[in-house]
């Protein structure tokens, strides 16, 4: 069953421990604002980028299976002032 999370800060995703990705939902900030994604923690390598304007639209990714994508411990970082994030995740 998929559950939603929300971060408005750098940091895990669904809190620690093995998550399947489904969708994201990225709202940009008030200053231009980026979420990177990792799959294996803070030190893995960023597998999505995705950049929206200040006080842009939503940007959304949905995975393109409908089995998502899995990860040892799916992390955010995200930059600009008043960005947030919501996670589909399971």
């Amino acid at each position: 069953m998929s559950t939603l999370a929300k971060l408005t800060a750098t940091g895990n995703i669904g809190g620690t421990g093995s998550r399947i990705l489904r969708s994201i939902v990225f709202q940009p900030g008030t200053a231009i604002s980026q979420l990177d994604l990792r799959l294996d923690g803070s030190g893995g390598a960023i597998v999505l980028t995705m950049v929206g304007p200040a006080n842009g639209p939503p940007v959304t990714w949905r995975a393109g299976s409908r089995d998502g994508v899995g990860g040892a411990q799916p992390h955010a970082t995200l930059s600009g002032a008043a960005a947030s994030a919501s996670f589909e995740i399971e």
